[in-house]
């Protein structure tokens, strides 16, 4: 039988009590300094933790923070969703998969390619997924304002980093694939299913285009960008 693409699910996300809204920001996780949540607890009039996450009520946005994965992230915007969202902008970090995007860089996400599970639970039969182009330039714009450089790129969304062997690379490499991480895909799924907007700017953590893992969670140009690129899109 041909599943229904929007057959209705016997489980319904409810409303949030407490964060309802329509702008999110959805931080999949943070520095080793956790310099984000310090930013957000300056500000946030209410918090929750999930259990998947963390919730933050600021004037304008709520944030999702340390919600790492796609099934993580997706079942709690879903909440949010319920609540009244409208546009999710990730603020992530990626590895880097092409010799051009060093660490530290920020990249906002022209299309993503999912390899993670969530995804397929709302469009079966795409792989190929995209922010709001209406979003994605207002990201763009907020950064052309700062006069802060970024790269576009493409990037897979995986639930198995330890599986990224050097033919994975190859192949993704071959399809000009820049970025991988772990929940960009399964977000703008959600986002396309609920015809809402979602855009990603993210920040290269490590590269791995190589074959040898280069880590730069401890790179001072990392900390650096990530309070010039992050903390505007927060307050």
């Amino acid at each position: 039988m041909k599943k229904k693409l929007y057959e209705e699910s016997i489980l319904k996300p409810k409303p949030i009590k407490d964060f309802v809204g329509k702008n999110v920001v959805y931080i999949p996780c943070d520095s080793p300094s956790r310099i984000l949540q310090k930013t957000i607890k300056k500000s946030a009039s209410k918090e929750k933790n999930t259990g998947f996450g963390y919730f933050y009520l600021l004037k304008n946005k709520i944030i999702l923070y340390l919600s790492l994965g796609a099934p993580s992230a997706i079942l709690s915007l879903e909440g949010l969703v319920a609540s009244g969202a409208q546009e999710i902008i990730i603020l992530g970090f990626c590895g880097s998969l092409n010799p051009k995007y060093k660490i530290g860089n920020a990249v906002s996400i022209s299309k993503a390619l999912s390899e993670e599970g969530t995804s397929k639970h709302y469009f079966s039969r795409k792989r190929i997924f995209y922010p709001s182009s209406t979003l994605k330039n207002r990201v763009e714009r907020i950064l052309h304002s700062m006069n802060l450089p970024y790269l576009n790129g493409a990037l897979v969304s995986t639930d198995a980093p330890y599986r990224e062997t050097k033919s994975w690379l190859e192949e993704k490499q071959k399809k000009g694939i820049n970025c991988v991480d772990m929940e960009a895909s399964a977000v703008f799924a959600l986002a396309k299913y609920h015809s809402i907007q979602a855009a990603a700017l993210m920040i290269i953590s490590d590269e791995l285009s190589s074959g040898v893992w280069k880590k730069g969670f401890h790179n001072p140009e990392l900390e650096e960008n990530i309070k010039k690129y992050f903390i505007p899109f927060i307050n």
